[in-house]
């Protein structure tokens, strides 16, 4: 009997270990739609950090240690194994002597670790040598951004020929192209690798090393979540000085849309929602969204548009627009509708919406931080979902509303183009100004007072099928093509 396809998927971010954005949501639901007998039956095995706590973390247990030859010298890694929540996909936590024990994965404040670079540099050597530890070999790792990009040109430094059955073939996914891993060249030494892959064909970037340039070169295929983010980032400035890399990869780099887990975001049986609703009967959205209104001590009629936001709060996300398009505008008196906000991220961006709720008490609610039952009844009880992104390469909340039949009103960039639909599953703004989304959430707010084709437009969105069985299916496919191609990646030095 022939085995099934392997594939060992490395990722810094996977719920329920740590998660910081949408990567989490992502390195879950994608593994468990790709395996076994309810997905398309690959053998995937998730290799993540040991974040601070998982020791402790439910259905996660110490399974094994060993000490790995690193940059760093001989290294204790302890392998916490546990399985995702909804499947039976492995997830390897590995502690390297608590290098990720910290209050944050990346950095605090806004900032970053300044031995970032260590961390996770000495964190994909310690994978690499978990096939030969664990006994699986896979036949293609999937590396994801930066963090575990080293690991595509690292891979036959560290996998020695002796310990593999077959070669290893690797995909490398770029989920945002503004973070790259950008380190001075004097660290060289702890990415391990020989002095070969410092240049331009390597991973030298403008006189400093990129780990995701690394990945890029040295993939036998590269990802990027959305078709038409795909696009953007082959010119720049989308590509975020790293155009020119991918162009000499073009015919090897393909968009993929994410989707989203349907059995986490359901109206019908939400755990997070009070009230439950479908799309053949949305009177428990409405009664949702009084209830909502009601928690918040909104004071306007029942009938007022509710918006909802819940996003970080980064530049990237357009926050900072859309704080100063409602600033405008209430200050003309015609603040449309009311809202509750949920994010946190930067903070003079956090400042400008403290300030932003200070002065707009009756319709301006705002929770700084992360909160996963609020984010779920946030969607499930606004009547829009705002989304102006300055760039978005694929997105997932907008899919979550439109799933529970909350319009998104979007910035038509990267994904977010390719997902909801002007005028039948959400609303696009003309342009990115302040005046592009004050127009848009004026025809939003005509759009829900105006009833009948609010129904018909919450219905519509909710038919589209944004599952990751769906968008599984290609990534199933590519993974048999890459098998089919041979290798990429010939060792330097």
């Amino acid at each position: 009997m022939k085995s099934p396809l392997s594939v060992f998927f490395l990722t810094s971010e996977v719920m329920p270990v740590v998660k910081t954005g949408g990567l989490a949501d992502v390195s879950s639901a994608l593994p468990q739609a790709l395996s076994g007998e309810g997905g398309e039956g690959i053998d995937i095995r998730i290799g993540t950090v040991g974040f601070r706590g998982v020791e402790h973390r439910k259905g996660f247990s110490l399974i094994r240690s060993f000490v790995a030859r690193t940059p760093a010298g001989p290294l204790t890694i302890r392998i916490f194994e546990g399985r995702l929540a909804k499947g039976d996909v492995p997830v390897y936590a590995l502690d390297l002597e608590g290098i990720f024990d910290r209050p944050g994965l990346y950095g605090e404040g806004g900032g970053e670790y300044p031995d970032n670079l260590e961390r996770f540099s000495l964190w994909n050597h310690a994978l690499l040598h978990l096939p030969a530890v664990t006994g699986f070999m896979p036949d293609i790792l999937h590396a994801n951004d930066w963090q575990s990009a080293l690991s595509v040109p690292l891979l036959p430094h560290v996998i020695r020929p002796r310990w593999q059955t077959k070669p290893i073939r690797t995909i490398l996914s770029i989920h945002n192209m503004a973070f790259q891993g950008v380190y001075p060249l004097d660290q060289w030494h702890w990415t391990g690798l020989p002095p070969s892959y410092n240049n331009f064909d390597g991973l030298e970037f403008h006189g400093r090393l990129s780990l995701l340039k690394g990945g890029i070169q040295f993939a036998d295929r590269i990802t990027t979540v959305s078709p038409t983010y795909r696009e953007e980032v082959l010119w720049e400035p989308g590509g975020c000085g790293l155009s020119g890399a991918l162009r000499h990869r073009q015919d090897r780099f393909v968009g993929l849309l994410n989707g989203i887990d349907e059995r986490e975001w359901n109206p019908l049986d939400d755990p997070f929602l009070p009230v439950h609703y479908s799309r053949d009967e949305l009177k428990g959205k409405e009664v949702l969204k009084q209830r909502m209104r009601e928690e918040w001590g909104f004071s306007s009629a029942p009938s007022t548009p509710l918006y909802g936001v819940v996003s970080r709060m980064a530049h990237q996300k357009g926050l900072g627009l859309l704080a100063e398009t409602l600033e405008s505008l209430g200050e003309s008196g015609d603040l449309p509708g009311d809202w509750i906000v949920l994010g946190s991220g930067d903070p003079e961006i956090e400042a400008r919406w403290r300030g932003l709720a200070e002065s707009f008490p009756d319709r301006i609610r705002l929770r700084i931080g992360f909160d996963e039952a609020l984010a779920h009844r946030i969607v499930g009880a606004s009547d829009f979902l705002v989304v102006p992104s300055v760039y978005e390469p694929c997105g997932l909340t907008q899919m979550y509303a439109m799933r529970y039949g909350t319009l998104p009103v979007v910035n038509p960039t990267g994904g977010l183009r390719d997902t909801v639909e002007d005028g039948k599953t959400g609303l696009w703004m003309e342009e990115l100004s302040e005046k592009g989304l004050g127009d848009a959430l004026m025809k939003a707010r005509i759009l829900c007072l105006g009833g009948g084709e609010m129904e018909a437009m919450r219905r519509r969105a909710m038919t589209v099928d944004s599952s990751w069985k769906s968008r599984a299916r290609d990534y199933a496919r590519l993974y048999r093509e890459v098998l089919e191609a041979p290798p990429w990646h010939n060792p330097l030095g």
